[in-house]
């Protein structure tokens, strides 16, 4: 069948992280904390409550397939410091977590702009995206600010759907408002687990991008409850999004 959609992670495949300091969020963090409770604590109570929430965050990513929003992200952090905050302190803190990656946003991948806007003309587009703290929302409000949002037919975001990558009601989902079957799309992603083999897992075809990082299947165990994952293999690998126009080109004319 001839290819009409292409969907794309978010992360490390349309866009790359720019530094951040990290001690300073630490120190936000610490001092809202603070605020909201009347208790005091040492950066290192704070760290390793960080660590328990970002465990969380990540085992239920892996065997629930689905990514905690940073209201509960907050729970899991505060129940570890053994603390409680008013409700409204509660959701300052998760409002300015939500949007604290504004102050740095990320940076489009150097090609992606140019060849988002040639495949555009051809294909319809998706994004499909595990959240982290960052919701669905602020996502949408960068690929505005970088002008990409024009390019998209359809934005499907893990903490809006309810489920993350690879569960395969996040890649139905998107094909269904893409009107298209899973033998007619391709999905660029990095990761093996979420990108590729949820892909595939549905019979669309998967394309690994290992132009900001290269997943070589570390990943696979990302939780200390989740077991490895068998041999992932993507239909193609590809360094810059550029490689991807001679390469649907070439799928379409094998039929």
């Amino acid at each position: 069948m001839t290819i009409t959609a292409i969907t794309f992670d978010f992360w490390q495949t349309l866009y790359k992280n720019q530094p951040i300091d990290h001690n300073a969020r630490l120190q936000a963090l610490k001092d809202d904390v603070e605020r909201g409770s009347g208790a005091q604590f040492s950066m290192d109570q704070i760290k390793a409550a960080v660590d328990v929430a970002r465990q969380t965050w990540t085992d239920t990513w892996a065997q629930q397939h689905r990514t905690l929003p940073a209201a509960e992200w907050i729970s899991v952090l505060l129940d570890a410091l053994d603390v409680t905050v008013p409700p409204e302190h509660h959701r300052a803190i998760q409002q300015r977590m939500e949007t604290s990656i504004l102050d740095v946003p990320p940076m489009p991948v150097e090609e992606a702009p140019a060849v988002l806007a040639q495949l555009a003309g051809n294909y319809r587009l998706a994004v499909i995206s595990d959240t982290g703290i960052t919701p669905g929302r602020v996502l949408r409000q960068i690929l505005e600010n970088d002008n990409l949002l024009q390019y998209f037919d359809h934005l499907t975001f893990s903490d809006e759907l309810g489920r993350s990558k690879p569960h395969r009601q996040a890649f139905e989902a998107t094909l269904a408002a893409l009107n298209a079957q899973p033998a007619q799309a391709v999905h660029v992603g990095d990761l093996l687990r979420t990108d590729v083999a949820g892909a595939q897992g549905v019979g669309m075809r998967a394309v690994q991008y290992v132009g900001v990082t290269r997943d070589d299947g570390a990943m696979a165990r990302i939780s200390s409850h989740h077991p490895p994952a068998p041999n992932i293999t993507p239909d193609a690998v590809i360094k810059n999004h550029t490689e991807l126009l001679p390469l649907l080109h070439q799928w379409n004319n094998r039929g």
